[in-house]
């Protein structure tokens, strides 16, 4: 991956790590990638791509584990892996690309996120999204859409939950809907999910003043090898926008903590959003 703002990534968290697998193999053999690409026949900017992500065939796998003094013994595992890199992700089943954003936040152990204008959708209730999307300039509510969004809501509640962190702008939790229940029903949700012990909610209230999260909102996505820096996408109107260069996450990463400081605790934010639905 390259610090280069992208509209999509191009291989998927276990595939990186696969391919990261195969580098170490070659590393620990003392081979350079041209003599790797002399001795297996692959091209080498083939043997780069691999090393970045993209998945060798079977043949490919096997020659490079050879080269590298892999026993045959040895070799099984590497076969399951790049086997199971193949499998379809659950998302593929809704027609969507491999490298979708809910696949790679399926693989984040944790996502941080601040919304400035909607109720994040980890949070959203169904019945809210459709409220949203009746509103869209899309036109009707967009089933597949909504579907997505429900399952990826479950890495959330799951037996192996993933951390979340979301920072949401007052603004995001007043708009008022034409069914006012389902606007109350959608706070009572956020509070119980908040009341999960890795789950964070803060309320950053309009009173914090002018600062920079007005200029949109953004995640933050760890993932669980450590060579990967954190991962920040921005979603924006012609779709979304990913950086990884270490400089610009960690950037993003001091925004975030610098809101979390402006925002109310996480307990004043449970207040705050109670006191809203006994108001409402």
């Amino acid at each position: 991956m390259t610090g280069e703002p992208r509209t999509k990534l191009e291989h998927t968290y276990q595939q990186r790590q696969f391919g990261r697998s195969l580098r170490n193999l070659r590393e620990q053999a003392r081979i350079d990638t041209t003599e790797a690409a002399v001795r297996t026949k692959i091209d080498v900017d083939k043997l780069n791509r691999i090393e970045r992500g993209q998945p060798p065939t079977h043949h490919e796998l096997t020659t490079l584990l050879d080269v590298y003094g892999l026993l045959y013994d040895d070799w099984q595992p590497y076969i399951r892996q790049l086997d199971h890199n193949r499998q379809r992700g659950w998302w593929r089943t809704y027609g969507l690309p491999r490298t979708h954003f809910a696949g790679i936040e399926h693989d984040a152990i944790l996502v941080r996120e601040y919304q400035l204008g909607l109720i994040p959708e980890p949070l959203q209730t169904e019945p809210y999204m459709r409220a949203l999307r009746a509103n869209s300039h899309r036109g009707q509510p967009d089933d597949r859409t909504i579907a997505v969004r429900l399952h990826r809501q479950r890495r959330l509640t799951d037996s192996n939950p993933r951390g979340y962190h979301a920072i949401i702008d007052e603004a995001a939790l007043t708009i008022p809907l034409s069914d006012n229940t389902v606007l109350r029903a959608q706070l009572r949700h956020i509070l119980d999910l908040a009341a999960r012990p890795h789950i964070t909610v803060q309320v950053l209230p309009r009173a914090a003043g002018p600062h920079d999260g007005r200029k949109g909102s953004f995640h933050l996505l760890a993932l669980p090898e450590p060579e990967d820096h954190a991962l920040l996408r921005i979603p924006h109107l012609a779709g979304e926008t990913y950086l990884d260069d270490a400089d610009r996450t960690a950037s993003a990463c001091r925004l975030f903590r610098h809101l979390a400081t402006l925002a109310l605790s996480p307990e004043d934010s449970t207040r705050w959003i109670q006191r809203l639905i006994d108001e409402s």
